[in-house]
């Protein structure tokens, strides 16, 4: 699988249909809290959770439309290190499926004689701080 492509994040309609609505609520809330403070009754705190609604409803649709965090697990870079018991020739290769220790992959290229996987391990990669 190649690592560059993304596959298509797609957004659950029913979140998104709740945040369109708690949008349509809380503007109208905003809009009724408004005029009623036009005809001279001041009611605050109506203003204040209507406007709150409105903000966290506009914060919901903006985090449903972007990038999301790479919370998935990451598959180790695994090495496989191949030895001749002959001539101590080494190489290190990527993990393939099948590979074991003390398996036999063929004859070394320098003297011909055979080659076991001695070693394979995880590549541990420095995180900065």
């Amino acid at each position: 699988m190649d690592e560059n492509i993304h596959p298509v994040r797609k957004i659950s309609t029913f979140f998104m249909v709740m945040a369109m609505i708690m949008l349509v609520l809380s503007v109208t809330a905003l809009y009724q809290a408004i005029e009623a403070y036009r005809r001279g009754s001041l009611d605050l705190p109506s203003i204040m959770l209507s406007g709150g609604a409105l903000a966290l409803s506009m914060y919901m649709l903006i985090q449903m439309r972007s990038k999301p965090l790479k919370l998935g697990f990451e598959m180790p870079k695994v090495s496989t290190t191949i030895e001749c018991l002959n001539c101590s020739y080494k190489m290190v290769r990527k993990f393939e499926r099948g590979d074991y220790v003390f398996k036999r992959i063929g004859e070394c290229p320098k003297c011909k004689g055979e080659m076991i996987i001695s070693s394979i391990y995880r590549e541990v990669e420095e995180r900065g701080r």
